[in-house]
């Protein structure tokens, strides 16, 4: 999509602009950056809670993408809905 400017009025679509000074997903060379987990692997999610498992991902903030929100990660248990804090990570 296009950004419109008139040399009068603000920009059309002023929500396009970057909002911070760090790039979205990746820097210029391709490679993420050094403190990013947006793009971590999916392994079994165990509920201590419930003692059910599920796959998926843990929701993080990632420190590099605080404005990036991965909607199926899970912050709560799939199964009996307690939060994070009950979740833990095991590698397939």
């Amino acid at each position: 999509m296009e950004v419109q400017r008139n040399n009068k009025r603000k920009p059309k679509y002023s929500w396009l602009e970057k909002t911070s000074g760090v790039p979205l997903y990746k820097n210029s060379e391709g490679y993420c950056l050094n403190d990013c987990i947006c793009h971590r692997k999916r392994g079994l999610v165990r509920c201590s809670n419930c003692h059910k498992s599920f796959m998926g991902r843990i929701g993080t903030r990632c420190p590099a993408h605080p404005e990036i929100a991965y909607l199926m990660d899970a912050r709560n248990c799939a199964f009996c809905g307690a939060a994070a804090e009950y979740l833990q990570m095991d590698q397939i």
